[in-house]
């Protein structure tokens, strides 16, 4: 049995493959959920040009959750209900107003789900400090329960300060902390429940580099503003990689057959509005909704597209109803299925086994492994019914940081990247390199692979796969996938 050894390498062509074949394929492990974040600048009076358009922008995307910005003064809060009706949405929330510096705008959350929590987080609730008034809206936290998932789904909405000045940099970056510190306390509770930030972040990803330093309180800030007690300094402004580090991923939303068009505040051309997902939940496609481009169909050349409701509007409608577009995006949560393994595959007549220095083992409790440079890798596959003989498999590996958060796909059991950090170990479909070509009946096929040094303190997702039409998704069967910690 040949004993390659094991290396960095480059991704394969099969790579690319599967991040066009697979981008959006169901899974039976999960739950659907459309959402969708929408400035709406203001609703408008009921009946008027600007409440008809709104109503048609979101019975047109049709999301099952949308979170709404700047709904502008009490008496448009009140106007919830009544929008709630004419969108065919049962369930609401409304934001409230805290501190000083909000001008008196609010958020609201329409949903087809039931909705079992709101919070209206202001500034000294979040920091304990109750002289603390340094957010400008209160972040709302409202948690939904999607029909058989297996947690609440929790959203947080956010209308953040505008401007590009350091004071604004400044204030923004406090916001995203005290986001940090809601998204923890609801992590605390319910560890296994999926998280969404989505609104108005009055920043632009496409402006990084970020990482602006701030030693002290800048100047130029609202007399009302009261810096946290709990804040200390330095005080970095890096959005969207703080959402990063905890796990988050940011949907790549675009107009309507592009893959370039971002913005979301048509004036500007910036894109400011976002929906941004973690802690299980997974992507399948997402759009920018601008109804000049909303012809119904989904165009060439390759673009952003998803299917709506009902037949397309007037090409003035998003113009007409507010100065930002609204960004929805299809996610799915984790469903109710149980499923006992760590890095659960597609659950399909296919399993992985892996040793090191000894035989292979799979199962609850064995899908960990310790191994240091020269110890000898293994990697068994097999269909133990006998469904994938005689197909091409694959092994994938991909390395990410010991401890770090492991690497996942845009499909539940899909447990690596398509980002280019994914390694092909082995692929069928290529020159096999002394090993079979195709799963063999009964016993399957054992793989070793010698641990090269200069590794240590990198663990590594290893997960084989079935390359069959008769997969459930068409193409590809997943293996439950393990990991592998390399240790000096």
């Amino acid at each position: 049995m040949e004993s390659p050894v094991m290396s960095q390498g480059k991704p394969s062509i099969l790579l690319l493959v599967l991040a066009v074949i697979l981008w959006g394929t169901p899974s039976p492990a999960q739950e659907a959920l459309r959402v969708a974040t929408w400035n709406t600048q203001s609703l408008g009076n009921q009946g008027s040009n600007e409440w008809n358009q709104t109503v048609n922008i979101l019975n047109r995307i049709g999301a099952d959750v949308v979170a709404l910005q700047e709904i502008d003064t009490a008496a448009e809060a009140a106007l919830v209900p009544t929008l709630a009706g004419a969108t065919g949405y049962s369930n609401w929330a409304v934001s409230s107003v805290s501190g000083t510096l909000s001008g008196d705008f609010r958020g609201a959350v329409l949903s087809n789900y039931p909705i079992l929590f709101s919070a209206s987080h202001s500034a000294a609730q979040l920091s304990g400090d109750p002289n603390a008034n340094d957010i400008t809206r209160d972040i709302f936290e409202v948690h939904v329960q999607v029909p058989n998932a297996a947690e609440r789904t929790a959203l947080f909405i956010l209308h953040l300060k505008a401007g590009s000045f350091s004071e604004n940099k400044f204030r923004r970056a406090i916001e995203f902390h005290r986001l940090s510190q809601a998204i923890s306390a609801y992590q605390a509770q319910y560890p296994m429940g999926s998280w969404l930030v989505m609104g108005d972040l009055n920043e632009d990803l496409g402006d990084g580099p970020f990482g602006q330093t701030f030693n002290a309180i800048p100047g130029g800030l609202p007399q009302t503003y009261s810096l946290g007690s709990d804040i200390t300094f330095p005080v970095v402004y890096d959005p969207f990689n703080a959402l990063l580090a905890m796990g988050a991923l940011i949907a790549d939303a675009t107009q309507e057959d592009s893959t370039t068009l971002y913005a979301t505040r048509p004036s500007s051309g910036r894109r400011l509005d976002y929906v941004i997902y973690a802690n299980g939940a997974l992507l399948s496609g997402d759009e920018v909704y601008n109804s000049m481009r909303d012809n119904g169909i989904d165009d060439t050349p390759i673009g952003n597209w998803l299917p709506k409701v009902g037949a397309p509007l007037s090409p003035t409608a998003s113009a007409q109803s507010s100065d930002h577009f609204a960004v929805f995006a299809d996610l799915t949560v984790p469903s109710t299925t149980v499923n006992a393994a760590l890095y659960p595959g597609s659950g399909e007549d296919f399993v992985m086994s892996t040793g090191v220095n000894g035989l292979p083992t799979s199962g609850p409790g064995n899908e960990i492994k310790t191994a240091s440079a020269g110890d000898y890798f293994y990697v068994q596959y097999v269909s133990p019914g006998g469904t994938f003989d005689g197909e091409p498999p694959v092994i994938i590996v991909e390395p990410f940081p010991f401890p770090g958060i492991p690497p996942f796909g845009p499909l539940p059991g899909m447990w690596f990247s398509l980002q280019g950090t994914a390694v092909v170990l082995f692929n069928g479909l290529e020159q096999p390199g002394g090993f079979q070509a195709a799963i063999a009946p009964v016993l399957g096929n054992t793989h070793s692979y010698l641990v090269p040094p200069g590794f240590a303190g990198v663990s590594m997702l290893v997960q084989s796969l079935a390359i069959s039409p008769i997969a459930a998704n068409g193409f590809l069967a997943f293996s439950d996938a393990h990991q592998l910690d390399l240790v000096p």
